[in-house]
């Protein structure tokens, strides 16, 4: 498929800060590629929420062109990460505002306002590209989704033009449960629907919805943009899915009650759905040669060998990618939201980068095979 000519959609996945530089990597080579300009639609998770959010806040809540973002729009988002510590901003706050030990999601969003200068409604963000935030609804167990045109869930009801900060939404798309906590969505003064775009009548809803972080519900933010059996989204022809989700490794069980034990039990249920929702859009849309499949810890030779491509072929550009070890690191890093060191900070975009380029190239390498046996 000749991506020059199609509509793309972004599905990216949560995973802390890691998350949130590995798709700010992929991104530098989409449009080094000239394909950032083909982003029709966005949808995004926990880090990539943040990575996004980012990219608006340093271009006056735009979408940048393709050459925007490489020389003036990305890094300045990169000196946001490396200069404004997300975790440590929040636990500074803590002495002088203890209040908001108990909502942590106000916390987060106040450090975004005042550090990232995240600013702003959903009113303020562009209609395309359309960006869908995304977060797991506790009372229904369903996708709360924010965008500029709705918000909202399939059994809760929808409200149209939502006006709710920016920076709000994205530390709820961010409130990793335990550690983070919920958005409390107050449902009194806003006008509830059965569908979407409010053609169905009046909804009945509760006086409050607790929002977690969307990784709970679907990690990838899939579901925004291709659906089980419909396939894809109709605004999109090409889906890119960039996976940063944590990696599921041995670990030690610690005591009979920890902290530590509630968040392993969580990333391997996260792990397994993602699993699931990987399977089911390869055979159906990346086998069809209609979409991208990132994956944080997939080295260029990783990726070399998923295409079949033969290791005397890939050779010239597998030299120049991150070795097995520094990719091994990157998979490993923690999912936090404090600021990495400038060495895991480029480990991670350039792995990030390269995850996208060997996707692209060998993908390509492989279909031209196909093409011209």
């Amino acid at each position: 498929m000749d991506l020059s000519k199609v509509r793309i959609g972004l599905a990216l996945s949560g995973g802390g800060i890691r998350a949130a530089i590995f798709h700010l990597g992929a991104l530098q080579y989409l449009a080094e590629a000239g394909l950032f300009g083909k982003i029709a639609s966005v949808s995004s998770v926990s880090g990539a929420s943040l990575c996004i959010g980012a990219i608006f806040a340093v271009n006056d809540n735009k979408w940048p062109a393709g050459d925007a973002f490489l020389h003036s729009v990305r890094p300045k988002v990169s000196g946001l990460i490396l200069h404004h510590d997300i975790q440590k901003s929040a636990l500074r706050r803590l002495p002088i505002s203890p209040n908001l030990w108990w909502n942590r999601v106000e916390l987060i969003a106040r450090v975004l306002e005042d550090k990232w200068c995240i600013k702003g409604t959903l009113q303020d963000l562009p209609q395309k590209p359309y960006w869908e935030i995304n977060c797991t609804t506790f009372e229904t167990g369903k996708r709360f989704r924010f965008r500029r045109d709705f918000m909202g869930d399939d059994t809760v009801g929808y409200v149209q033009t939502p006006k709710l900060l920016i920076s709000h939404m994205i530390a709820a798309s961010a409130g990793f449960p335990v550690l983070i906590g919920p958005y409390i969505l107050k449902t009194e003064g806003l006008r509830w629907t059965k569908d979407k775009w409010g053609k169905e009548g009046r909804a009945s809803v509760d006086e409050q919805y607790s929002l977690w972080d969307g990784g709970v519900y679907d990690n990838l933010g899939l579901e925004a943009l291709y659906k089980i059996g419909r396939g894809l989204d109709a605004e999109i022809d090409f889906l890119i899915v960039s996976n940063a989700s944590a990696h599921i490794s041995h670990k030690e069980r610690r005591g009979n009650v920890s902290l530590s034990n509630m968040i392993r039990l969580l990333d391997i249920s996260m792990s397994q759905v993602n699993s699931l929702r990987t399977r089911q859009v390869c055979s159906s849309v990346m086998s069809k040669g209609r979409g991208m499949y990132l994956k944080i810890g997939n080295s260029a030779e990783d990726v070399a060998r998923e295409f079949g491509i033969p290791p005397e072929n890939a050779k010239a550009i597998v030299k120049k990618c991150l070795s097995q070890k520094d990719v091994a690191i990157v998979r490993d890093y923690a999912t936090t939201l404090n600021t990495p060191s400038l060495e895991n900070f480029e480990r991670i975009f350039r792995h990030g980068y390269e995850n996208a380029k060997c996707v692209h190239i060998f993908g390509e390498m492989m279909r031209q095979t196909i093409l011209n046996p």
